[in-house]
């Protein structure tokens, strides 16, 4: 990803796309020297030290994810037996309930930049 540059140059604009809130609120700068910054040196022009090929900008991607979950039970006919009813099924059903992960930038399991579209969630 590269924050601020335009990577398509078909729109007339320049820097007003591709850029995580993240490196909007974690930067260096000359007035902010913050040597930990998530963007070293954020422009909207290429800085070729971003582009170096770097661990700085290695993340833990690992995860896991409870994807579905369905749980049912059928009552048992005896209990049923004075309603007139033979069979009652009662579930629920689940689907991306929960993710565990360190990486906090964007759904892991997109990987890449994160600006594509996330996993959907059914219940959060």
């Amino acid at each position: 990803m590269t924050p601020f540059i335009d990577g398509d140059n078909d729109d007339g604009r320049v820097g007003q796309n591709a850029v995580t809130q993240v490196i909007a609120d974690s930067y260096w700068s000359e007035s902010h020297r913050d040597p930990y910054a998530f963007w070293p040196r954020l422009a909207n022009y290429a800085i070729n030290n971003n582009r170096q090929t770097s661990t700085w900008f290695m993340q833990n991607g690992a995860f896991l994810r409870l994807k579905s979950v369905d749980i049912g039970y059928t009552l048992p006919r005896e209990w049923l037996k004075r309603y007139k009813v033979n069979n009652v099924r009662i579930y629920a059903s689940g689907s991306n309930l929960a993710i565990w992960s360190a990486f906090k930038l964007w759904d892991a399991e997109m990987a890449g930049s994160g600006f594509d579209y996330p996993c959907r969630k059914c219940i959060t």
